[in-house]
């Protein structure tokens, strides 16, 4: 069985080794950094399977180094951050980041937020080159993680992209908030439902951004559904 890569950037030192003995001792491979710089010479020379970044920095602070990130690449971001306020979590999302935990957390917890991202991962390899679904003239490239309208990219984060294709490929039911969280964050305990609300509250405005012919709507009581958008004109 191969041995996951995790790098972990954090400025304070007791947390470094305390998540470094813990992974290490579940058979992850750990390198540990203390500041963005040594960092990111490290990920431009070694790419790891999951990065678990700290926000507050003392060089960079890491909304900016997940920035530096997914200029270069779609490796999974955990971010940390002391402060634990909403818009906090939020704006690392918005930056590309794939979950986002509020220190203080449990090991248990980390490392079954970094199991679920894996899993993800290891799920995706298996996906054929060629597997593009497509509705309403949007494509959506499962393999390269990419979705396209009139040969124009739809700019997504990572958790926007998952969300979309869950309700693109399942555009025929009414999902409830519940199991798109199941689906795209992991288990439903770890993770609020308002997190569903802010990426499919992101997800419309890009709709109207990219001018797409579908839209996403809101089934009161029961979830959320994708739709090819209705003709106003029509009567």
């Amino acid at each position: 069985m191969s041995r996951y890569l995790i790098y972990v950037v954090d400025d304070e030192k007791d947390i470094l080794n305390i998540i470094s003995e813990y992974l290490s001792s579940k058979g992850y491979l750990v390198k540990t950094f203390e500041d963005a710089v040594s960092f990111l010479k490290e990920f431009e020379k070694n790419e790891p399977d999951i990065v678990v970044l700290d926000i507050m920095l003392p060089d960079i602070d890491g909304y900016e180094v997940c920035k530096e990130i997914r200029k270069r690449s779609n490796v999974p971001i955990i971010m940390l951050s002391a402060k634990g306020e909403e818009l906090d979590k939020v704006l690392g999302l918005e930056l590309g980041s794939d979950d986002y935990i509020s220190k203080p957390f449990s090991l248990l917890e980390l490392e079954a937020r970094i199991k679920k991202i894996l899993r993800r991962v290891d799920k995706d390899t298996l996906i054929r080159p060629d597997n593009i679904i497509e509705f309403c003239g949007i494509k959506v490239n499962l393999n390269q993680k990419s979705v396209f309208y009139n040969d124009l990219k739809v700019e997504l984060s990572p958790k926007e992209f998952e969300t979309f294709t869950l309700l693109f490929k399942e555009h025929s039911k009414v999902l409830k908030r519940s199991y798109i969280l199941e689906q795209v964050w992991g288990d439903p305990a770890l993770y609020d439902e308002r997190m569903v609300d802010d990426v499919i509250k992101r997800l419309r405005k890009k709709i109207l951004q990219y001018n797409l012919p579908i839209e996403i709507k809101t089934m009161w009581g029961l979830g959320y559904k994708l739709e090819e958008k209705k003709d106003e004109n029509q009567d």
